[in-house]
């Protein structure tokens, strides 16, 4: 954090609730690399210079962009009051609206997408095996090397008492399973991909598919027989046809994981906006992320977790929120 001991006065003089500190030290870790790049504390910097702030800043809404702007103003205004800058002249003298920050929004794509976007961009997909990949990704299918995509059987979606699931078989040496809740949406798709019997490619050419037990099937049977997609196919092949859906050259399957992580942990998240242990154990089942073992028990790794997170999307687009496992001070500097 740069000028660290103005920037903790500052916090320390908030009379605001715990939230609104985190948000402004979340705001000063982000400017920090910025500040230290121009060697100036932003109190110190003309309206050239926080123009140039502004626009580095990438924020991709217009609520986002207003909230963060107006912190930095907030801190801006208390640094000039109490005699750190050198000018007693504010630089920023409009009201800070959605006018003020179109100009700094960031439309160069997506780097994370919510289930309203995914349900969008995929109905600009042909064939439902494409459309039911990129949910299967969202929603938590995914295993090791596609596996519990790849391993699908149709036996292996079910319907009881209105709620739909699938048996995911990761491994097929130790025969790792397990079930999962998925949404109607998915399960419809799955119903419909087995049901397919013809694919078209991106030239518009049309191809018939081997039949067999498997979901996710190929063209034509493999030369060791072989009917199930390969993981290879999945993440190369098939995704370049869904990039071009979403218009996406960055898109990967991973993204779209990552995407149905923060989105399922918005979900779960109840008005106080806190992204509890217990919902991090419900996204550890979801998503099988890592693990790990102290003294015989078995927890999810908090590092781990948030290597798959962006919080800074999960603010711009969901909201503030807090994690009950995150939120000591030396975490956000």
């Amino acid at each position: 954090m740069y000028n660290q001991e103005y920037k903790e006065a500052f916090i320390n003089a908030l009379e605001r609730k715990e939230d609104s500190k985190i948000q402004y030290m979340s705001m000063f870790n982000r400017v920090a690399p910025i500040e230290l790049a121009k060697n100036k504390d932003m109190y110190d910097m003309n309206m050239d210079e926080l123009d140039d702030l502004f626009y580095k800043l990438r924020r991709k809404t217009t609520r986002s962009a207003v909230q963060f702007f107006n912190l930095i103003k907030s801190y801006i205004t208390w640094a000039k009051d109490n005699g750190y800058s050198e000018s007693r002249l504010h630089p920023i003298v409009d009201t800070i609206n959605s006018e003020f920050v179109e100009k700094y929004l960031y439309k160069v794509g997506n780097q994370y997408y919510t289930r309203d976007e995914i349900l969008d961009a995929i109905q600009h997909l042909v064939n439902p095996r494409d459309k039911a990949i990129v949910l299967c990704l969202f929603e938590g299918v995914f295993g090791k090397s596609c596996s519990e995509i790849i391993n699908l059987r149709y036996e292996d979606i079910t319907e009881r008492d209105g709620k739909y699931y699938a048996s995911l078989l990761s491994d097929e040496i130790d025969l790792t399973n397990r079930q999962l809740e998925i949404s109607k949406e998915l399960y419809d798709l799955l119903e419909l991909t087995f049901n397919t019997q013809e694919t078209w490619n991106e030239k518009g050419n049309k191809s018939r598919v081997v039949d067999g037990e498997f979901i996710f099937r190929k063209n034509r049977v493999g030369s060791n027989g072989d009917i199930r997609l390969t993981q290879a196919s999945i993440v190369t092949k098939y995704m370049e046809v869904i990039k071009s859906a979403f218009d996406d050259n960055q898109l990967n399957a991973s993204r779209i994981n990552n995407s149905g992580i923060m989105w399922y942990a918005n979900e779960l998240m109840d008005e106080k906006r806190v992204l509890t242990k217990d919902i991090l154990s419900k996204l550890v089942e979801r998503f099988d992320l890592p693990t790990t073992t102290v003294n015989g028990t078995v927890y999810p790794s908090y590092t781990r977790f948030r290597e798959r997170i962006d919080v800074d999307y999960m603010i711009q687009v969901y909201g503030d929120f807090r994690m009950e496992f995150w939120y000591s001070k030396k975490d956000w500097m």
